[in-house]
């Protein structure tokens, strides 16, 4: 009897051990309960990659974090991609493959194997295994939007969770979708408060919603702040999550949107000073615009060519602004943004006095991606007879190509 029970045993522990040794490799972290010693947190992974910008890979086969998914697939706008959140920071996880994880499920992650570094700015736990490295804990535990506006996100906000009230596309953006859903092309579309902050949202083209016209109204919009490169980006969830229906920002003056192919349609007027190269309209991409250049395909040749609003009457405003989209390349003289009291509508615009405005001009020079002015405030000059010009200066050694398109007057 001793003999049989101790082969009786022999066998149970070998059974045991070969069960043990089929199940040592299942996807899940390698540890059910966790010693506080390992348990780190994002804002120390963060601290330690920052500290020499250099990444690494995690080697303690024990170190896990908890948090909470902010951001999921779900709406296709990610992919391969989960942002999380803890009690110290938020994080972009960036997996081997797609998951099913979504927004609110609480995640213990085992860091084992994984690398710690960033991609253009955005910090990220790399390499996760949704499978191996990955066990859901629970479900429902969504953490709630932190209310911002546009003058106060920064990039330290990058990976965090926001929402942002009074805010519209701008007026030039209205009439198109989220992103290309045709070509599966991503796009940027702008955003702006009534402040004269603007910032944009970036959409897959893959995205659920990628082929939904954008609303046109003033509202809220719930989304994560993102960075490439020097350029914060807002990554919406969901197109629900775009709450736009209410009356925009204070009144439109005047809109110059080219759309009719006219220079001088609604009262603007085109003066050419020296030279013969003018301000003229052109089609690209499909919009309507304006654009100036001196080279004439050999050569550079001096001109200045202004191009006018009609007057405005301002005097009955409570606030006024411009804005306007642009972008430039070559080499040459900046567009000069201008702004006069005592033009008289004709003759050589020279002869009047002209206040240079504080707009932002494109300074990138390497591609036709149309920028934002910015809202440029105009309260300095609520009279009766205001003029706003846009004056193109080009040498016989050189000269920039300018294009402006959706100029917006409002008061």
């Amino acid at each position: 009897m001793r003999k049989l029970k101790f082969q009786y045993l022999f066998l149970v522990g070998a059974v045991a051990a070969l069960a043990w040794s089929c199940n040592k490799e299942l996807d899940q972290p390698p540890v059910s309960q966790l010693h506080d010693s390992d348990v780190t947190t994002i804002d120390s992974l963060r601290s330690q990659y920052y500290s020499t910008t250099t990444p690494f890979i995690i080697e303690d086969s024990l170190l896990s974090i908890y948090v909470t998914v902010t951001m999921d697939e779900v709406e296709g706008n990610i992919y391969k991609n989960l942002y999380v959140q803890d009690a110290t920071g938020p994080a972009n996880i960036r997996l081997t493959s797609s998951s099913d994880y979504k927004v609110g499920d609480s995640l213990r992650i085992s860091l084992f194997g994984v690398e710690i570094s960033d991609y253009n700015g955005v910090f990220q736990i790399n390499n996760v295994d949704p499978d191996k490295n990955i066990v859901k804990q629970a479900s429902g535990k969504e953490i709630l939007p932190t209310p911002m506006s546009f003058a106060h996100i920064s990039a330290a906000d990058e990976g965090k969770l926001i929402i942002i009230e009074n805010v519209q596309f701008t007026y030039d953006q209205l009439g198109n979708t989220y992103a290309d859903a045709i070509t599966q092309s991503s796009e940027n579309r702008y955003l702006e408060d009534c402040e004269g902050n603007s910032l944009y949202i970036r959409t897959s083209g893959f995205a659920d919603f990628a082929g939904t016209e954008l609303p046109s109204g003033n509202g809220s919009i719930t989304c994560i702040v993102s960075v490439f490169g020097s350029d914060i980006q807002l990554l919406v969830r969901s197109e629900s999550e775009v709450n736009m229906s209410g009356a925009r920002c204070p009144g439109q003056l005047v809109v110059k949107d080219f759309e009719d192919n006219s220079m001088t349609s609604g009262g603007w007027s085109v003066v050419q000073v020296t030279g013969t190269d003018t301000w003229e309209t052109g089609s690209f991409g499909g919009s309507v615009l304006t654009v100036i250049s001196n080279y004439d395909g050999s050569t550079n040749n001096a001109c200045e060519s202004w191009l006018i609003s009609p007057s405005l009457d301002l005097s009955n405003s409570t606030g006024s602004t411009l804005s306007f989209m642009n972008t430039q390349r070559y080499g040459g003289d900046d567009l000069e943004v201008l702004i006069s009291t005592d033009y008289t509508g004709t003759g050589d615009p020279n002869g009047a006095t002209w206040n240079a405005l504080p707009a932002t001009l494109d300074t990138d020079g390497s591609s036709w991606d149309l920028v934002p002015s910015g809202l440029v405030d105009l309260s300095g000059y609520l009279v009766a007879n205001v003029h706003i010009a846009f004056k193109y200066t080009g040498t016989d050694s050189d000269g920039k190509t300018w294009e402006l398109d959706d100029i917006i007057i409002t008061g």
